[in-house]
């Protein structure tokens, strides 16, 4: 027994082994770039079935009883001018009601714009019914309106049409620049690891602008391919390469989160373009966890250019970095630049850290603050929710009793105004008190939101009062569904 369990035991452990070999061969298999030419046409096909959920909501929308049928009719009889506009409407609507007639009208029409907002819809709907006409579009637009085959190839990456990877790719190797960007977009939606090393050779090309090679790059970045780990460094690392291209391949790096890049990056973010050191940064975003990305980043913070500082507060606000949060309070407090003092205050909410929140409590009740930097921190206080609400509602009470904070006083009225919150209900009937009709709207925005009962009575008050704003009347007669006398009588 004992010499079949050790034979058990040694057979078992050379699987293992032999597993651990075939799956380290194939991470280190080199992936050969896809190749391009004719795409096979896919069968064709009938639209999915209706989403009824959908189909629901979009029928609450109809405006009577009949809206259904005319616009079925306007589908199968309609002129092209109508039954285009018809679809923009659908499309917006998110409405699937119609799926059936729209596919038969596709099949027969010879107009090019109603071919168009067909393609626009169904690719709304992310239905592959349309693959076939789309793909045979693609193996050759050149005799089709621009447009036409934009919508194909918007279509196709919608609906994830793989069939369609030949084509598309022999559209980027064709001389027609007119294709160009479009095909690009369309491979990063649909392809895999063989069309991201395609789009890395291709970028050894000669014959490529600036614009089509910044193009690429950013495409291989979204496509997270990391067996084009090499060649991407290599780009990056390239001085004589066009600085975008660079910025892009830097991107790409953190994009594909291989822990190699952080030290790629860490050595880039010392280059002296800041449009660089910007996009190093986005590639560390990618690192939370590896420490020698954050300390660069909070470097970041601290950078002489305002975009890799605004790239860097993002990315502490992102990645939770509390260890950022001395760095933030500075910049908060002595940034030449508004929109890193506000990215900076937006942070600090975000992080709830304790010295963060009580930075931001104190900057409220601070005197020498000024309104406007006040404005912001009840903005990002309230967004939050950690911290602050008792002293936002004390501002807010300060500024009723002060004609001169009335902007503040808006402000603050605004941002309560768009949260549920039952101890907003004595703000609430001081903004009501106020004789200014604003002041008074916006606490009828606070009502509107939570429906406090203890404001009723002061609002049925302003309602009587002949004196009161007429459009404050209006909202409360509506809000309160108070029905005038007359209409009593009656």
């Amino acid at each position: 027994m004992k010499k079949i369990f050790l034979l058990l035991i040694v057979l078992l452990s050379i699987n293992i082994c032999f597993a651990q070999e075939e799956e380290s061969e194939k991470e280190n298999q080199t992936i050969s770039a896809s190749k391009a030419g004719i795409s096979e046409v896919p069968n064709s096909k009938r639209p999915k079935p209706i989403d009824k959920e959908k189909a629901e909501k979009a029928g609450e929308k109809d405006e009577s009883e009949k809206d259904y049928e005319n616009k079925s009719n306007t589908i199968k009889y309609g002129i092209p001018s109508e039954i285009s506009t018809l679809i923009d409407e659908l499309i917006k609507n998110d409405d699937p009601r119609f799926t059936e007639e729209i596919y038969d009208v596709f099949q027969v029409t010879k107009n090019t714009t109603i071919k168009q907002k067909v393609l626009n819809y169904f690719n709304k709907l992310e239905d592959p019914c349309l693959e076939d006409y789309a793909v045979e579009t693609l193996n050759d637009p050149y005799e089709e309106k621009t447009d036409l085959v934009k919508a194909c190839f918007q279509y196709v990456a919608a609906v994830k049409t793989k069939e369609a990877i030949p084509a598309i790719l022999s559209l980027i190797e064709s001389e027609n620049e007119s294709y160009f960007n479009d095909a690009i977009a369309a491979i990063g939606e649909i392809g895999g690891p063989k069309e991201a090393m395609f789009l890395v050779e291709y970028l050894e090309r000669e014959d490529l602008s600036d614009a089509q090679r910044q193009t690429l790059m950013r495409t291989c970045g979204k496509m997270h391919a990391v067996q084009t780990w090499e060649k991407v460094v290599e780009v990056a690392e390239d001085e004589d390469e066009n600085l975008y291209v660079r910025m892009y391949a830097a991107e790409a790096l953190g994009l594909m989160e291989k822990k190699e890049s952080v030290p790629v990056l860490v050595e880039l973010f010392a280059e002296n373009d800041p449009n660089l050191r910007q996009y190093v940064i986005k590639g560390l975003s990618h690192f939370p966890d590896v420490v020698e990305a954050q300390e660069t980043v909070i470097q970041g913070i601290r950078d002489e250019h305002w975009r890799v500082r605004q790239e860097a507060i993002k990315t502490a606000k992102q990645n939770n970095m509390k260890d950022a949060v001395q760095y933030l309070i500075y910049r908060a407090k002595n940034d030449s630049e508004k929109v890193i003092k506000d990215e900076a205050y937006s942070t600090l909410a975000a992080l709830d850290a304790k010295d963060a929140n009580e930075f931001l409590v104190n900057q409220l009740q601070e005197k020498k603050v000024g309104d406007s930097t006040k404005k912001k921190i009840v903005e990002v206080l309230l967004k939050e929710g950690h911290a602050g609400e008792k002293e936002i509602l004390a501002l807010a009470e300060e500024c009723l009793n002060d004609d001169k904070r009335k902007d503040l006083r808006y402000a603050i009225g605004k941002e309560l105004a768009k949260y549920e919150n039952k101890n907003y209900s004595d703000i609430c009937l001081k903004y009501l008190g106020s004789k200014d009709s604003t002041t008074q709207s916006l606490g009828l925005d606070m009502y509107k939101m939570n429906k406090f009962s203890s404001a009723e009575t002061t609002m049925r008050a302003i309602y009587a009062d002949k004196k009161a704003n007429s459009g404050v009347k209006n909202r409360i007669k509506s809000m309160l569904k108070i029905e005038d006398e007359t209409t009593d009588a009656k």
